[in-house]
């Protein structure tokens, strides 16, 4: 396959008042290949998004949690050329909007957050499976790898993560799910979660 051509590689309920329940539909398994990205347009729209990673104090040793679960959501690659999203800046401490969020997992005795983020960024069109490395984003944390994306339709955005923490063993989070503005998302595994929020940007 030619380099232009290389692919881009990339549940336990828990009752938390914090978080407000989403539903995500199963969708067809994703097919983890891209077309060439063209670059990102001056006037793209752009979007807010933060994000809290937290783990479980104890995790059940039955499971064989090494099995990496089909992603849930992603549907098929549409194969279309697209922008790969860029990340325009990253948000200071002082405009995070999941501080609460953070309070209460700490408190709780069962999650402990490890990473904590917000970020501007372009979305390409849902169905292109193009996402941002977790380093792109500012978290680097040992253990903690991955892929965030957040694509644009019509009507709603598509929020997703591929996202692994290596413990005792490897725990993966991989789903996408279409998301309103400003509400919280949970994604869940019962050795960790992740909670996310996303809106667009107003012009000016």
């Amino acid at each position: 396959m030619k380099p232009e051509f290389l692919p881009f590689a990339r549940a336990l309920v828990v009752t938390l008042a914090l978080v407000l329940p989403g539903a995500a539909a199963p969708l067809l398994a994703r097919a983890a290949a891209a077309a060439p990205p063209a670059a990102a347009g001056a006037d793209a729209p752009l979007y807010d998004v933060e994000m809290v990673v937290f783990r479980a104090s104890s995790v059940a040793p039955v499971e064989d949690w090494d099995v990496v679960p089909a992603g849930r959501g992603f549907g098929i690659n549409s194969g279309r050329a697209a922008p790969s999203p860029e990340v325009v800046r990253i948000l200071p401490a002082s405009d995070y909007r999941l501080d609460g969020v953070v309070r209460r997992l700490r408190t709780s005795g069962g999650w402990y957050p490890i990473a904590h983020a917000a970020w501007v960024q372009t979305a390409p069109p849902w169905g292109t499976h193009v996402g941002l490395p977790l380093s792109a984003i500012g978290v680097n944390v040992p253990g903690l790898s991955g892929t965030v994306y957040l694509e644009k339709a019509p009507q709603y955005m598509h929020l997703g993560f591929d996202v692994s923490l290596q413990g005792t063993a490897t725990y993966t989070i991989n789903e996408m799910r279409n998301v309103g503005a400003n509400r919280k998302q949970y994604f869940d595994h019962p050795a960790f979660g992740i909670i996310a929020v996303a809106r667009p940007v107003k012009p000016g």
